[in-house]
């Protein structure tokens, strides 16, 4: 079949026919290869009139079939009691509906939170960015009063040794040695 056959047959013999694509072992995006239009094509055209791809089936289906397998699972699964479930479909007779409208309840409950949170929440990010911002430009040299030094030689990366380098021309009035000194014991205590 080529893509205006297919075009001309009426929706649900479109559907039935790239079902019984799907049942001759062929995937969806081969057989809309074949006929030579878009798998979203196809997606969309369904879901027009309330079709959609089950993956636990391998085939396209009608949406109230999916919503009543849903229903069954969720059931099945025990993961909400039957009289919940029929007390819900007594108010709205879609059940994923009434499950995605309490997920809504939920998202709408911690974005008011955040809401109402809000001087508070500013208040925080503005402490931080203070924070950072002095812990960066500060540096506090603390070492012991020994200040006799010793001369060693250590293999460093490259990379890290001219970054070292420039960060001490940047702090000029602090000696090498200090900041080196300072940043392993920095080290030394928050690993030891």
């Amino acid at each position: 079949m080529n893509k205006d056959k297919f075009n001309k047959l009426p929706i649900l013999e479109q559907i039935d026919f790239i079902n019984s694509q799907i049942e001759n072992n062929n995937s969806i995006t081969s057989v809309c290869k074949k006929l030579g239009i878009g798998r979203s094509t196809i997606r969309d055209r369904f879901k027009k009139v309330n079709y959609e791809y089950s993956k636990d089936l391998n085939k396209y289906i009608y949406i109230e079939e999916i919503e009543e397998k849903v229903k069954d699972i969720i059931i099945s699964d025990n993961k909400c009691n039957t009289s919940v479930v029929n007390n819900k479909q007594n108010i709205k007779s879609n059940p994923i509906v009434t499950i995605l409208e309490k997920t809504d309840i939920e998202i709408q409950n911690n974005l008011l939170d955040l809401v109402n949170n809000y001087d508070v929440l500013k208040e925080i990010i503005e402490l931080h960015r203070c924070n950072t911002s002095v812990i960066k430009q500060q540096i506090i040299i603390n070492l012991e009063d020994n200040k006799t030094t010793t001369t060693t030689t250590l293999r460093i990366n490259k990379s890290i040794l001219d970054k070292f380098n420039n960060f001490c021309i940047q702090n000029k009035q602090f000696t090498k040695v200090d900041l080196l000194s300072q940043a392993l014991k920095n080290f030394i205590e928050q690993h030891s």
